[in-house]
């Protein structure tokens, strides 16, 4: 009998997934250190966050074999958060591990901090720090990460694209910031 007829076609993916021709194995979630999250997020102007979501969306539909949309739900990530962060939970839950993660009022205040951006000047601003929600479910996540994987090397190094953005979108976001609080020419 080949490998083809033993296989079940109805059985969903296993929770580790060879990811090509490496012996790495994909992660349970994506996860990055807290710095990495915190720069690359308020630099790319929270472009890292959708990339969070997309990368937790991909290897969710990989594990469950859900027919998700990965690209659509980080597209709409306010409106998924919730969805996203009690995967991690139930994850923790299932592997036994301990955590206080709220998820209701992590993703409601994840959706009302997104929302913030159409504030008047300088109130705009505080729709840049919701990716401080994404930290506690990204905590969870490394968790389940470091007990369910025995060699995991979490993403926290910095590469040439992520200090190409920090230093491009951090000058960005510096002239972004004076020019809030600049004070008007009145025109002649």
């Amino acid at each position: 009998m080949n490998e083809k007829e033993d296989t079940n076609p109805y059985e969903p993916p296993k929770s580790q997934v060879d990811i090509g021709a490496s012996s790495t194995v994909a992660p349970y979630f994506f996860t990055t250190s807290a710095l990495k999250l915190t720069l690359m997020s308020i630099c790319t102007f929270g472009l890292y966050e959708l990339y969070w979501f997309y990368k937790n969306w991909v290897l969710i539909k990989v594990r469950t074999g859900t027919k998700i949309m990965p690209f659509w739900r980080a597209f709409f990530a306010p409106l998924w958060a919730y969805s996203c962060f009690r995967h991690i939970k139930n994850s923790a839950g299932e592997n036994n591990i301990p955590e206080s993660l709220s998820i209701g009022l992590l993703a409601i205040v994840y959706f009302i901090a997104q929302a913030l951006w159409r504030l008047p000047d300088p109130f705009w601003l505080i729709s840049l720090f919701s990716f401080a929600l994404i930290i506690p479910a990204n905590n969870v996540a490394l968790k389940i990460n470091n007990q369910l994987i025995t060699d995991f090397q979490n993403n926290d190094q910095f590469s040439g694209w992520n200090w190409a953005a920090i230093v491009l979108g951090g000058l960005l976001f510096l002239l972004g910031i004076i020019g809030t609080f600049l004070p008007e020419v009145p025109n002649a």
